[in-house]
Order: C-alpha cells, then sequence, then structure tokens
C-alpha cells in the first residue's frame, strides 16, 4: 500500500503540473535552442540530439494541454507512427525515424527565441488609459496590432482583446472588434519572418528564398488590411465600437527587428533565416532588459523560463507531431514508391494547392499538419521552391482567417464571446476578394521571374 502511494505521488505532481516540473521542462526547452544554435553556428553533430529534450520537455508538460489539442495530436502521432512501422517493417524507416526524433527543431527552437520577445513587448501596454471609440479607432487598432502581432504571433490578439473586453466590463467583443483582431492577426503569415507560417515555409519548401517570400506577401497583407479598413469605414456599427490603437513606443520593436533580419541575412547569407531570427530575437531580448530593468531583468528570465516556456507546450506538441506525421507520410510513400505530386508545378497547380489547403483548414486541418503534407507530397515536381512557399504563405494566412475551426477563431469564440457564425458572415467578402487577389500574386510570380529567366 505504502509503495504505490509513493508511485501515485510522482504521477499526481505530473498530471497537477508541479512547479518543479514546470521549470526543468522550461529548461529543457531552453537548453535545445542553445543545442540548435550551436550546432548551426559552432560544431556540427546529429540533429536528433537537439530533438531529445523538446521531445522529454513535451511528455513532461503533456497534462497541461488541453483535451481538444491532446486528440488532434494524438491523431497525428498514430498515423505518423503506423506509417514509420510500416515501413520499418519493410526495412526502410530508419532515416525517416530520425527525422522524426528532429522534431521540425529549427523551427521550434525559432518559437522558443522569439517568444521571449514578449518581455520587450509588454512593456508599451498600459491597462490605465482612456480607450478611443469608432471607424478611425478600430482602423488603428487594426493597423497596430497587425505590426504587434507580426512579432508576438496569437499574443498580441490576446492582449489587445483583453484590454477591450475589460473596457466592455468582461462583455463578449463586438463583431466588428473580433473581425480586426481576427484579419490583424492572420494576415501576418504573409510574410512576418517571426511568424510559424514563414519559418515552415522555408522548411517545407527547401531554397525558397525570404527575400522574395516578404516581397510578394507583404503587398497581400496590406490589400487585406486595406480593404479591412475600408469595410470598417462602411459599416456604421463600427461608430460605436471601442478600439485600441497601441501606443507607438511599443511599435518600433517590430520594424527595428525586420531590419535587423534582413541586414543580418545580407551580411551572413550561408546562415539558415530561422537561425538569424532565433539569434537575433534572443541577443535584442536579453540586451534590451540588461538595460532597461537591470537585475530585474534576469529575475523577469527565470521567471519567464518557469512560467511562459512551458505555456508553449501546445504549440510544440503539435509541431512534433506534425514532423511525426510527414516523417511516416514521406516514409510509407516511399516504401510503396508513390507519388501524388504533378510533373509540373506551376502558377495553376499552385492555385489549385492553395484552394486545397484552404478547403482542409476550413474542414479544421491546422496548417501545420497542411502545411508540412503539402510540402513533402509536391517536393518532387517543385523547380521553382518560392513558387511553392508563397502557395503555402497564402494557403496559412487565407485558411486560419476563414475557418471558424483555426486556432484564432476558436480563441476569439471561448475567450471573447464571439460568434462563429458572425465571423463567418463577415469574411463574406473577404474570401472574394482575397483568393483571386492570391492566384494572381502567383500568376504575377511566374511572370516575373520568366520574363527574368527569357531576359
Amino acid at each position: 500500500m505504502t509503495g504505490s502511494l509513493l508511485l501515485n505521488q510522482p504521477l499526481q505532481r505530473w498530471l497537477a503540473g508541479a512547479p518543479a516540473i514546470k521549470l526543468f521542462a522550461g529548461l529543457l526547452l531552453l537548453f535545445a535552442l542553445l543545442l540548435v544554435l550551436a550546432n548551426a553556428l559552432v560544431v556540427n553533430f546529429p540533429a536528433w540530439m537537439a530533438g531529445v529534450p523538446l521531445w522529454v520537455a513535451t511528455l513532461l508538460l503533456a497534462p497541461q494541454i488541453k483535451v481538444a489539442q491532446r486528440k488532434q495530436i494524438g491523431v497525428l502521432l498514430l498515423v505518423g507512427a503506423a506509417g514509420l512501422v510500416f515501413a520499418g517493417w519493410s526495412g526502410s524507416g530508419g532515416r525517416y525515424l530520425l527525422k522524426a526524433v528532429e522534431g521540425n527543431q529549427m523551427l521550434l527552437a525559432m518559437l522558443i527565441g522569439v517568444s521571449f520577445l514578449r518581455l520587450v513587448a509588454l512593456a508599451g501596454i498600459t491597462a490605465s488609459e482612456q480607450l478611443p471609440r469608432g471607424q478611425r479607432a478600430l482602423q488603428q487598432t487594426l493597423l497596430s496590432t497587425h505590426l504587434f502581432a507580426s512579432v508576438l504571433n496569437i499574443s498580441a490578439a490576446l492582449i489587445v482583446g483583453d484590454r477591450l473586453r475589460h473596457a466592455r466590463n468582461n462583455q463578449p467583443l463586438q463583431p466588428e472588434q473580433g473581425v480586426v483582431l481576427l484579419r490583424a492577426f492572420s494576415t501576418c503569415a504573409f510574410w512576418s519572418p517571426f511568424f510559424a507560417a514563414m519559418g515552415l515555409t522555408l522548411l517545407s519548401a527547401p531554397g525558397s528564398q525570404l527575400a522574395t517570400l516578404v516581397l510578394f506577401g507583404l503587398p497581400l497583407a496590406l490589400a487585406a488590411l486595406l480593404f479591412s479598413a475600408w469595410e470598417i469605414s462602411r459599416n456604421p456599427e463600427a461608430e460605436n465600437a471601442l478600439g485600441y490603437p497601441l501606443q507607438w513606443s511599443s511599435l518600433w520593436m517590430p520594424l527595428v527587428l525586420a531590419v535587423l533580419v534582413i541586414i543580418s541575412h545580407l551580411i551572413w547569407s550561408e546562415l539558415a533565416v530561422l537561425t538569424l531570427v532565433t539569434l537575433i530575437a534572443m541577443v535584442f531580448s536579453f540586451i534590451w532588459l540588461a538595460l532597461t530593468r537591470g537585475i530585474k531583468g534576469l529575475n523577469d528570465v527565470g521567471q519567464y523560463i518557469t512560467v511562459g516556456l512551458p505555456g508553449l507546450c501546445s504549440e510544440i506538441a503539435l509541431f512534433l507531431g506534425a514532423a511525426v506525421l510527414a516523417a511516416g507520410v514521406s516514409a510509407t510513400m516511399n516504401t510503396l514508391d508513390i507519388s501524388v505530386a504533378p510533373e509540373h508545378f506551376g502558377a495553376l497547380e499552385a492555385c489549385i494547392t492553395l484552394v486545397i489547403l484552404i478547403v482542409v483548414a476550413v474542414a479544421g486541418m491546422h496548417p501545420v499538419t497542411s502545411v508540412v503534407l503539402a510540402g513533402s507530397l509536391l517536393a518532387t515536381s517543385v523547380t521553382d521552391p518560392n513558387l511553392l512557399g508563397l502557395t503555402l504563405l497564402m494557403g496559412w494566412a487565407v485558411g486560419v482567417g476563414l475557418s471558424p475551426l483555426s486556432g484564432i477563431q476558436l480563441t476569439l469564440q471561448a475567450r471573447f464571446g464571439m460568434s462563429a457564425r458572425a465571423m463567418m458572415w463577415a469574411n463574406r467578402y473577404y474570401a472574394l476578394l482575397i483568393v483571386p487577389l492570391c492566384c494572381a500574386t502567383l500568376y504575377g510570380y511566374e511572370w516575373v521571374t520568366d520574363m527574368g529567366m527569357s531576359g
């Protein structure tokens, strides 16, 4: 009896998410980040070694993941593992198993490194100011939240949403406010180097170039934001809606970081963009905290490792599950010698792929999964990785914006009381604009590259 109690105590602490477990998991995630950077900058060693602490940390934090997300991740793991077992039984699954253990580690290192920027960005948020009202206030909120989210991902939408809900005495957000948060966040996937969408795209479309993806993605984001601002100006209900234009003192950071990444990429072109983004985010955060907070900055970092990094467990588990799925599918298709890729991947095929990505997103598939699968299935027919990269970014940005089952929309529904049906209705004209515009951009990119080659 005593022995069973002794065994149950560690199990109960694990299930309850004891602080010591969270601290150890946070340190493991930081260690994995340092291993990935060391592998890229200092010394080469087997990549799976950096994947092991990611898997261990995720296992320690698994009880903290929401049940619905655990089911989704479980499906990815089961399907991927089945493919690996089948390939292993056929004698060809060894290298794919190592790819699964590696677990998208470069992308996860970027997510961990970029997350430290929250310590910098939150300093620009004040909770006591009087919020403005009206169409202009919402339009300013759209732009400022977009810039903020381009670095902080979904955290920016949550910060602004919480402030708006507080101003409404914790009542559900108005539909106009919810659409502003949705568009401001989802359009970042078109271009932001600090977004998971860009990181995964650069891995799923090997050879794609950050500068090209940003050059063609940024105008799409701008067009989407301008259309959203125009919709606000045409909506009489927006006159009664509260906005939250962030202070410009908090918006310098995305601009400075983007410039640093571009300059660094020009100087150290041999380094992967994901490595540069991760390194710049970490160095920038620590220097800023040291200069502005001193010793308190070190305390902030320690607190974040204990609480903030373990809070990333759902995202990390999802990316690890997607890595297993991709490895399993690739191993199975290699074993069976199956290829579903078209003979040629041009603008037409890119548009078809885009529509498929949007449809599966609306059906509930997470963009992490669809982007990884699309990259794996189409790799053999792609001659221009930038075309595939643009397609994947567009599929992510549009799919997240239109799907009532995407992470941001589910968050808006659960946290801020938004109606899924209301958001779908609000997106009807946006969908009719953005999908053809994306296809036109893909054809425009192909025309530009063809002209460049012929010239």
